[in-house]
Order: C-alpha cells, then sequence, then structure tokens
C-alpha cells in the first residue's frame, strides 16, 4: 500500500532507505525517545471502575496529524513556521502536502473502526476476525514506522507518534480529574477511573460515557468506553512487592467477562493445568461487588487451591494438562546451560528432528532437582511421555500452581509455602486445613 500511494503521490520508491536519522545531542534523545506514557498504578483490589480505551490511538494520531518520514521535519515548512508542532519535542511536521504513511493507513483505520463497532452490536465471527485483522494491520503500521530498514520508515516519525500519545494521555487524565474520578492507572492509550463523589454505578456510568466523548472531541481522536468493572485487581512486582508491576492486572467486568493481563494463564509457557486452576480462582470472585466481598471470597479460593494440590499429588493428571511449550531461541549445542528448554531441544535434536531456533519444543517436567550430571533426567519431551513408566515432578508442578495463586493476589500468604509442603508430605492435619482456609 506504501509503494502504491508513493508511486500516486509522484514518490520514487528507493532499493532501500535512504532517509537517515538526524544528528541529536543526547539530551534530545533522552527528551524524544521515551514512548508512550504509563502511570504507576495504585496495587490493590478496586471495586466499581471503568475503563476508557483510545481506539486504534497510534494509527489514529498518524493519519490525523499527517506523519510519515517525508512530512517530519520538512524543509518547506521549516522556515515560514507554517509546520504543525510537536508536543514536547522540537519536531515539526508538513502542513503542505499529505504524507505516504498517513495516506496508506487512512483507509484501513476507518473501516477497522468501522468494523469494530459491528463487532460489539452483533455477534457475527466475520465482523470479529476482519476486526482482529485489521487491528494487527494497524499496529505493525506503527512499528514498521520506526523499523531502521523500513524504506518510509523514520525515527523522528516514531517519536512523533509516542510525543501526541503522551500528550493525549496526560490531557485525557485531566479532562476525567476535573469530573471528580480518580486515575486508577494508566498505560498509553487506556485509563482506568474511580468516582471519588459517591456516585451509584449507574450514574458514573453515565457520566464515564460523557468523559469518553469530551475526549475524543478535545484530541481528535475516538476514545470507547470500554467496560464497567465490578472488580479490577493491580498487582505488585514480584521482585519488590512495594511497586506496582506495570502490565499485571485482571479484573471482572459486570456483564462476567474477565480481563486478564501479565499472568500465568497469558503466558504460552505455562502448562494447561496451571491456568486452568488460574482461571478457576479467577472464577471464584465473579459477582463479587465491592472489595469486602472480594476478600470474603479468598477462602475459598484456597479451598481451589488445596483441591488442585491434591490432584497433582495424586497423579492422575493428563500428558495434555502437564505438558509445557517453549520456543528454542538457539541451536541445542549452543546452550551453556542445561535449562528445562535446554535439554528438550538435544532430545528432540535427537530423536532426528532439525531443532532449529524459533521451533517450539514441548515437554514434562520429571525431576527439576535431577543430578547435573544427568540432565536427561530432568524432563522429556511430551510425545514419549508415558504415564506408566514414567512419574512427573508433583512438587515442582505444585511450585508452579502456588505461584499462579499468589500471582493473582496483591497480598502475601506466609502460611502457603507451610501447608503445601506438608500436603505433599501427606502430613496436613484437619486443622492446618481449617486454618489456612480462614
Amino acid at each position: 500500500i506504501q509503494y502504491y500511494n508513493a508511486y500516486k503521490l509522484g514518490h520514487l520508491i528507493p532499493p532501500f532507505k535512504k532517509s537517515p536519522e538526524g544528528f541529536r545531542s543526547g539530551m534530545d534523545l533522552i527528551t524524544n525517545d521515551r514512548g508512550g506514557h504509563i502511570f504507576e498504578p495504585l496495587i490493590g483490589v478496586f471495586d466499581q471502575v471503568v475503563e476508557l480505551d483510545f481506539s486504534s490511538m497510534y494509527p489514529s494520531l498518524m493519519v490525523n496529524f499527517n506523519i510519515s518520514s517525508e512530512t517530519i521535519n520538512c524543509k518547506c515548512c521549516k522556515d515560514d513556521g507554517t509546520g504543525i508542532k510537536v508536543p514536547g519535542v522540537n519536531f515539526h511536521i508538513c502542513s503542505k502536502r499529505e504524507g505516504i504513511i498517513s495516506k496508506s493507513i487512512a483507509l484501513p483505520l476507518k473501516k477497522r473502526l468501522k468494523y469494530k463497532e459491528y463487532n460489539k452490536h452483533h455477534d457475527d465471527l466475520r465482523y470479529k476476525f476482519t476486526d482482529i485483522a485489521l487491528k494487527w494491520v494497524l499496529v505493525v503500521s506503527f512499528g514498521y514506522l520506526g523499523f531502521k530498514n523500513a524504506r518510509f520508515g523514520k525515527i523522528e516519525a516514531h517519536q512523533t507518534v509516542c510525543a501526541f500519545a503522551r500528550e493525549f494521555l496526560m490531557r485525557s487524565a485531566e479532562i476525567a480529574v476535573k469530573h471528580g474520578c480518580k486515575v486508577v492507572h494508566g498505560i498509553v492509550d487506556s485509563m482506568w477511573l474511580k468516582d471519588t463523589r459517591g456516585r451509584t454505578p449507574e450514574e458514573f456510568k453515565e457520566l464515564t460515557k460523557r468523559i469518553a466523548i469530551e475526549i475524543s472531541e478535545s484530541v481528535g481522536v475516538p476514545m470507547s468506553w470500554d467496560g464497567f468493572f465490578d472488580i479490577i485487581v493491580f498487582l505488585p512486582s514480584k521482585a519488590e512487592p512495594d511497586i506496582p508491576a506495570l502490565s499485571h492486572y485482571w479484573g471482572i467486568k459486570n456483564d462476567g467477562e474477565v480481563k486478564v493481563r501479565g499472568i500465568e494463564v497469558r503466558r504460552r509457557d505455562i502448562p494447561k493445568i496451571i491456568k486452568d486452576a488460574q482461571y478457576a480462582f479467577i472464577d471464584i470472585f465473579k459477582g463479587a461487588k465491592t472489595v469486602d466481598e472480594f476478600k470474603k471470597r479468598i477462602p475459598s479460593a484456597k479451598k481451589k487451591l488445596y483441591e488442585y494440590v491434591e490432584r497433582i499429588y495424586s497423579g492422575k493428571v493428563s500428558k495434555d494438562e502437564l505438558t509445557i511449550r517453549q520456543r528454542i531461541s538457539r541451536s541445542p549445542s549452543q546452550y551453556k546451560v542445561n535449562s528445562y528448554q535446554a535439554v528438550a531441544a538435544k532430545q528432540l535434536e535427537r530423536s532426528g528432528v532439525i531443532a532449529s531456533a524459533g521451533k517450539n519444543v514441548r515437554y514434562i517436567i520429571l525431576n527439576a532437582d535431577a543430578d547435573p550430571n544427568f540432565p536427561e533426567k530432568k524432563v522429556i519431551l511430551s510425545d514419549y511421555y508415558d504415564s506408566r513408566k514414567h512419574e512427573y515432578d508433583r512438587k515442582k508442578y505444585v511450585e508452579l500452581l502456588k505461584r499462579a495463586f499468589e500471582s493473582i493476589f496483591p497480598y502475601e500468604f506466609p502460611e502457603l509455602e507451610e501447608l503445601l509442603k506438608s500436603a505433599f508430605n501427606r502430613k496436613s492435619t484437619q486443622m492446618e486445613l481449617i486454618s489456612f482456609l480462614n
């Protein structure tokens, strides 16, 4: 599409990139190259929270502000001052000619916004998958703008998009605060708002829908009302519990939809048994409308955890549920440490399969604490696993289960370690279990 529009606009198509990055001072680099803005979230459980989300924010900015490699810091607008100023950075955008990139993505953007609207109101898979396809075309268009080998790419254009995004997110937060909302969190193109003036849930929903319209009109980028969360949990960093994890959260909307980011169920290298357990923990909190109701359901989640511990210990977990899938990052001979992934890659190669970088390997953990001199005893390829001959590492899978439980709460459970240890050793008493669940 870019080549077609370049031709239509009278541009020659270069055989390779010919627009190098301009010289800038170190301070300019620090100022300009900052990406999108992210608020530091408040750690904890919150009730009655609304999410507002810019629809295709970066592509919309590229189209609305004519952002393209040849329009950034153009010579024709430099002297007469007619260029569009970029907020927070010393750039300008051409106001006299249409850019190749902005023209190329205008139609996909228009179609995506329409299909997104259709998808909300019609239960038709055609709308859903077309919306997803167009979304990723637009996501890639922004990334390609900063790609070093893109013929019509330029890093200054990429930084210009981020500069407008930072400005508009801050402006959106100011509008929300003006209407009596508290910004619980904000990530690049999304905000989570909580009421501070004692409104009813219905009143707050209506207010935030009006706020979304006001923001859309103010910044020129459509902002959508993305849902009302009965409960949303913003999680701490695993390494530093007092520091929030910027993109680790989960929540339950009032229609029952679950939204998760950054936890085990979103990862590809987590076995199905652990993902199923984590979803089971989360499902327990469906219907909770307040933080107090959330806390009252924690004992039920602990009970569910114990049920999964018992199931893993029983040895009655299927091969499919135990399998871990990881992508090989290098050839087997290049691994210096015998990690699970490395051992599985070497087993795959010995089986006659070319185990090149990028290939997926599927394995089951047999003994996480295997003798370093016999690393092949750590794991086995899932295709060769036979429950009649092999025994999976119950302790390791229980450890993964424990992490999955802890990672969805902003609280610590010091009693968890001892209970799981005693459960594994089959020494837990009824009193220990009752104490834990309470």
